[in-house]
């Protein structure tokens, strides 16, 4: 094996010990969202990710998100965090300064580190003290926090705090927005049903 393939043969053992920890936990959610999403991270990726490394500028975060891991799960993903390609939230359609304050990165899915054309899960970062708008898409959502204090709105009820450990779960075109205050946010999320970025809208 070449230095590349065995660097690259790294990189997916770290992340496959993340995603297969990060299965048990979606587990915990009694859905068939989760069910989905715990069999598709704890599948067996025997190829190494299909994309490089990549940041966007909301990830000038991700020391800090990183720093002082609080549970095993953020230990095993801050080992692979470097690894990962970020892309900028909302599909092209979100005003431009959120580029500054959301990332997302697939982990599964069609355009992710390791393809699946039927889901996507991935993680997505949210800076301190800002409103990602009210949005939805066709796809069934599921959210686990990972990492910071964020609050939820569903449908039109009022924001309420969801701290880490905690899930949101999202029907299909159920609108909802994200705000966060003094703490950024970091979520692992999973889409089912019809995973077309096309039906995305704010």
């Amino acid at each position: 094996m070449t230095r590349a393939g065995a660097s690259k043969r790294v990189i997916s053992d770290h992340l496959t010990n993340f995603m297969q920890a990060a299965s048990a936990e979606v587990k915990q959610h009694d859905t068939e969202i989760a069910r989905r999403m715990s069999a598709a991270l704890s599948a067996d990726q025997s190829q190494p990710p299909v994309l490089a490394p990549a940041r966007v500028p909301a990830c000038h975060i991700l020391p800090k998100l990183m720093s002082a891991p609080e549970t095993d799960l953020m230990s095993l993903l801050a080992e692979c965090s470097d690894t990962l390609h970020w892309r900028e939230a909302g599909f092209g359609k979100l005003p431009a300064q959120a580029v500054q304050k959301l990332a997302v990165t697939e982990l599964i899915g069609p355009d992710a580190l390791f393809p699946n054309p039927d889901i996507r899960i991935g993680l997505l970062i949210q800076g301190d003290g800002f409103h990602y708008p009210k949005h939805h898409h066709a796809a069934e959502e599921l959210y686990l926090i990972l990492k910071g204090t964020a609050f939820w709105s569903v449908e039109n009820k009022a924001h309420t705090p969801r701290a880490p450990g905690g899930f949101v779960h999202h029907k299909s075109h159920q609108p909802h927005s994200i705000v966060t205050v003094d703490e950024p946010m970091l979520a692992l999320w999973g889409w089912v049903g019809d995973v077309d970025g096309s039906s995305y809208s704010v």
